[in-house]
């Protein structure tokens, strides 16, 4: 069986919810091994899927924003609005496309709303880096050089232990395919667990997303992350 990838579960979990609230007639259009099928299926296919739309969306000024978590936000608003006002045996109170339309507003508002509240960008508005396109990172303690090895133009930032979301990495420059580019991280090293959770961050991003750090889902060191484009 392939790998599953990040947020592989949530995916299988919202369609197999969204394929369950599904009536005709007052009755269930898929029976309840269906249901498991397609969260199975959804949950292989759902994370590469959203990376190709997300591709294919990000010359939509608004639409560039959406993130996976976003996403999944708005599918878990939308799959409440249809099941929370239903009545068993009545007809469906909520139409799926307002549910749909409730899950693109809450997709696109509320991310941008709470980064406003909170003055720092939620895990929703994030972007996961993209340090499978860096050359020179790997098995270095102080790395210095990076090369491009993909075939599109990256963001690279060299984030210092003092730097974290809002603020995106201070070092940090634009690379095209098969280029190289060089930072100083002075007397920091990596950052490493358990030894030196809060050392240096190294980050990969496609522009226009600005690379920067924020806490590990641990509550110890910090993860690579990029932030909204401006």
């Amino acid at each position: 069986m392939p790998e599953l990838l990040d947020g592989a579960i949530l995916f299988g979990l919202v369609a197999g919810g969204f394929c369950w609230v599904l009536k005709r007639d007052g009755q269930r259009r898929f029976p309840f091994w269906m249901v498991i099928a397609i969260g199975v299926i959804a949950a292989y296919i759902g994370p590469p899927a959203f990376a190709v739309i997300q591709s294919v969306l990000s010359s939509v000024p608004v639409l560039s924003q959406l993130t996976e978590g976003s996403v999944l936000f708005g599918l878990w608003v939308a799959l409440g609005s249809l099941t929370l006002f239903e009545t068993k045996g009545q007809p469906r109170r909520v139409p799926i496309w307002v549910g749909l339309s409730i899950a693109v507003v809450a997709s696109i508002a509320v991310p941008q709303f709470m980064d406003k509240v909170t003055g720092t960008y939620q895990d929703m508005s994030l972007k996961s880096n993209i340090n499978n396109c860096t050359k020179g990172m790997l098995g270095l303690v102080s790395p210095r050089q990076f090369t491009n090895i993909c075939d599109y133009p990256i963001t690279v930032g060299l984030c210092l232990p003092t730097e974290e979301n809002p603020a995106p990495c201070r070092q940090s420059a634009t690379i095209a395919p098969g280029a190289v580019a060089n930072f100083d991280p002075g007397e920091a090293r990596l950052a490493s667990l358990p030894s030196n959770p809060n050392g240096l961050t190294v980050v990969a991003c496609r522009p226009p997303l600005r690379p920067s750090r924020s806490l590990s889902a641990i509550g110890r060191g910090y993860t690579g992350v990029c932030l909204p484009g401006l």
